[in-house]
């Protein structure tokens, strides 16, 4: 059964196609400016899948396939009826999923958290979103919305999030809130030109000062709200994974001092990078859709 996974994301778009745990085709494009034009692009891809999952970057209505909450891609999402009007284009079956869920299921299953019960899901892109696994099983919540690591509140006071708080993860540690620390006032709220992130990744590694205290900020974002996540369900692992992942190495001595300092409470937490690259959430979603077809 051949089934096709798309990752929506704040800037782009990934898909696999899935044949057993086989990915037999993949591919990367710019996010279409508008859930129609992002419909559309999934439908032309899957000519010969017999089931679709979809990934977004926000909350959805599972048993219905509407997006509810999807702030960072281009367009209005809020309301759309994703599954079916890709039924209609595609005539197969449609499953819709939260994008950081379809991520740690792919990983759970395949990837960097196979064989662990308990672990936490951070995906660092142009938001950041995340995932709890208890006893091996990813958890949901009524909305698509549970482990949303990216909207704890890091800073409070700090910079405006999408979701209305302050002082989120999201601000500290998505490309357009590195892109910001590195260079203020140049990149709007939610938004990040492509190949920024790995400039200022590039900059940190020559020795730019401005940019090593961007990722370090990042960094240290993520140890606290790692921190608090870890300290609330007693899980000893998480995975990250996600397109700014690539800059872990520039995070992890603020992350790990972070960590450290909270370790009489939560213990040591492990914190491996996903296995599965820049397909995981693609793949995870295909695992979803092979549920439906």
């Amino acid at each position: 059964m051949t089934v096709l996974g798309v990752d929506v994301g704040g800037t782009y778009t990934k898909w696999a196609a899935l044949d057993g745990d086989t990915v037999t085709a993949s591919g990367t494009v710019p996010t279409p400016p508008g859930p129609d034009e992002t419909v559309k692009l999934a439908a032309s891809l899957a000519p010969h899948a017999e089931a679709i999952g979809i990934g977004l970057p926000g909350h959805v209505d599972r048993d219905t396939g509407t997006a509810l909450f999807v702030p960072n891609p281009p367009g209005d999402w809020d309301g759309y009826p994703v599954a079916a009007r890709l039924r209609e284009l595609a005539g197969v079956p449609v499953s819709v999923v939260n994008d950081a869920r379809a991520f740690a299921r792919a990983e759970l299953e395949l990837g960097a958290a196979r064989g662990l019960a308990d672990v936490l899901f951070a995906v660092l892109g142009t938001g950041v979103g995340g995932a709890v696994a208890l006893r091996g099983a990813v958890l949901a919540g009524p909305r698509d919305n549970l482990g949303e690591l990216g909207h704890l509140t890091v800073s409070p006071g700090g910079s405006a999030c999408c979701c209305g708080n302050r002082g989120c993860l999201e601000t500290f540690a998505a490309g357009p809130g590195i892109v910001r620390a590195f260079s203020p006032g140049t990149v709007a709220a939610g938004t990040v030109a492509a190949g920024t992130v790995a400039e200022v990744a590039e900059a940190a590694r020559a020795g730019d000062g401005r940019a090593v205290e961007a990722f370090e900020r990042a960094g240290w974002a993520l140890g606290v709200a790692l921190g608090d996540a870890a300290a609330l369900l007693g899980v000893g692992s998480v995975v990250v994974g996600g397109g700014v992942s690539g800059a872990l190495d520039l995070m992890r001595s603020a992350l790990h001092a972070e960590l450290a300092r909270r370790r009489p409470l939560i213990g040591d937490l492990a914190v491996l990078p996903a296995a599965l690259g820049p397909l995981a959430g693609a793949i995870g979603a295909a695992l979803f859709g092979r549920r439906s077809g």
